[in-house]
């Protein structure tokens, strides 16, 4: 018995760690990708946030940074483009998945995601890819313009502060220009979050360069007295 039990053993292992090394190796090579990447952009590099997960809710308001379990937050790039402070970084977390066996855990989801730090306290809007949403939502907010509705979905409790951040200038750089990507945008207080599902690492680039844009819209118009800021108070 002992001697089948160690045959046994010997084939599991040798038949999952292949496949183990090809995970490993895949997630190495990602990390060499993504501090390429930070670099490119003249960004320092971490393989892991210092801070996460103890007060990430805190520090970034935003409802995806608490879904499921066993979050880690990876392979992070921090620095300064164009005058804003953006953090860009992978994303993962597991969910519990109920089956007749019992509970079982996902395999890991990944997202990419970059915060832009932009000031003021603006209230929450949501900007996603229409394909996102399968229903209407109560808060769902229809603009003027066809083809802006035809691509993306906005969503906020204020919905008279959508139409002062989405001028005809952002709707127009939302639909021609910014990059061909499943993005989905979110405002919430001084903090401006961009994320798509698992980027390549060389995308990573216009991921930031994206969030760095958007933020400049509402910067500008910000200190232009054109759109609601509401600065901290001391």
């Amino acid at each position: 018995m002992p001697v089948l039990v160690a045959l046994i053993f010997a084939a599991v292992t040798g038949a999952l760690a292949p496949l183990y090394i090809r995970l490993f190796r895949g997630e190495l090579a990602r990390e060499d990708l993504m501090r390429t990447a930070a670099t490119g952009l003249g960004f320092s590099f971490a393989r892991g946030d210092p801070l996460y997960p103890g007060n990430t809710a805190l520090r970034l308001p935003f409802e995806i940074f608490s879904r499921g379990t066993e979050q880690t937050c990876e392979n992070v790039m921090s620095g300064m483009l164009d005058g804003v402070a953006v953090q860009a970084f992978d994303f993962l977390y597991v969910l519990r998945v109920e089956t007749r066996d019992g509970v079982s855990m996902s395999e890991p989801l990944r997202y990419s995601c970059a915060v832009a730090t932009i000031g003021g306290d603006h209230p929450h809007v949501v900007i996603e890819p229409a394909s996102d949403l399968a229903l209407e939502s109560h808060d769902v907010v229809r603009l003027e313009w066809g083809d802006f509705n035809a691509r993306y979905r906005v969503r906020s409790s204020d919905r008279g502060f959508v139409p002062e951040l989405l001028d005809l200038d952002l709707m127009a750089w939302l639909v021609d220009e910014a990059p061909p990507l499943a993005l989905t945008w979110e405002l919430q207080r001084d903090r401006l979050l961009c994320r798509a599902p698992a980027l390549a690492p060389e995308r990573y680039g216009d991921l930031v360069r994206a969030v760095v844009t958007f933020a400049g819209y509402v910067r500008t118009r910000a200190s232009e007295k054109t759109l609601r800021f509401d600065p901290p108070q001391p």
